[in-house]
């Protein structure tokens, strides 16, 4: 995959919804202002894709609420409003077709599912696949969204022998377009994943690196993956009310630039 499609997906950790069990009563509609605002400073400093999550709904359930997916449509229309570059949308721990549903309503790009195919065990319990649900509502919308999905979900274990079984299944049995890789030893340790997984999966299966991100490994990064999600590096804090930090992000994509240009001569 030519490295001058590298994929910097900027993600907009919302803070609790409607619907979760900590939601302290934040209009929804002061939510998408904030959300299409932050937006709007990834995609002025170069970041070429925007996911939306429920990232601060805690404890967050596998499959989220109707009012947290009421929200997340109001939200992500306006995101989607305010910018030019794709959206995508992460509902829940593990709610696949509901972030189907919004997609298809926002006119999103895509879509991330933590655990298309399998099982994982998390805080929550055991954790399934949804990829029978996902498939089932992109053909009742006739959506073409694209699923992104991780390899191991991070924040459980997963019961799957291997990684490179897990991949394989999320392309061949779930129908995922691309492939997420989270590491517990950070960074060093996803580009390992991706390496070994490179030979194991279809040359052109885009595998991206799911987290934990820095600026001081975004050049390794760029070289060694098809692109990187990153969320809580862009905040300017750790609370609910944390708001994307303009100066971070645009350092993020100034290293793209420029790694790019230099080493690739690549088009950005």
């Amino acid at each position: 995959m030519s490295k001058s499609s590298f994929r910097l997906v900027g993600v907009l950790h919302l803070p609790p919804l409607p619907g979760a069990s900590n939601y302290e009563g934040r209009a929804v509609r002061d939510i998408a202002k904030a959300a299409a605002q932050d937006a709007a400073v990834l995609a002025e400093a170069g970041f070429t894709h925007i996911m939306i999550q429920d990232a601060s709904d805690n404890p967050q359930p596998i499959r989220a609420a109707i009012p947290t997916i009421a929200a997340l449509s109001v939200v992500g229309a306006r995101v989607a409003d305010a910018i030019g570059i794709p959206v995508g949308v992460v509902v829940g721990h593990n709610d696949g077709p509901a972030a189907v549903a919004i997609a298809h309503s926002i006119e999103a790009r895509f879509v991330r599912v933590k655990v298309l195919t399998g099982v994982s065990a998390g805080p929550s319990g055991f954790i399934e696949g949804c990829s029978v649900e996902v498939a089932a509502m992109k053909r009742l919308l006739g959506s073409g969204v694209e699923v992104w999905a991780d390899a191991f979900e991070a924040s459980s274990v997963s019961l799957a022998g291997s990684r490179e079984w897990a991949a394989r299944e999320a392309l061949a049995f779930g129908g995922a377009h691309a492939i997420i890789v989270t590491e517990e030893g950070g960074v060093h340790a996803a580009l390992q994943s991706i390496a070994a997984l490179r030979s194991a999966l279809p040359p052109d299966t885009p595998l991206l690196i799911g987290g934990r991100v820095t600026l001081a490994t975004m050049s390794a990064v760029i070289d060694g993956s098809d692109g990187v999600i990153v969320g809580s590096a862009l905040k300017d804090s750790n609370g609910y009310d944390a708001r994307v930090d303009p100066r971070t992000a645009a350092q993020f994509g100034r290293i793209r630039q420029q790694v790019l240009s230099a080493r690739h001569g690549a088009a950005v």
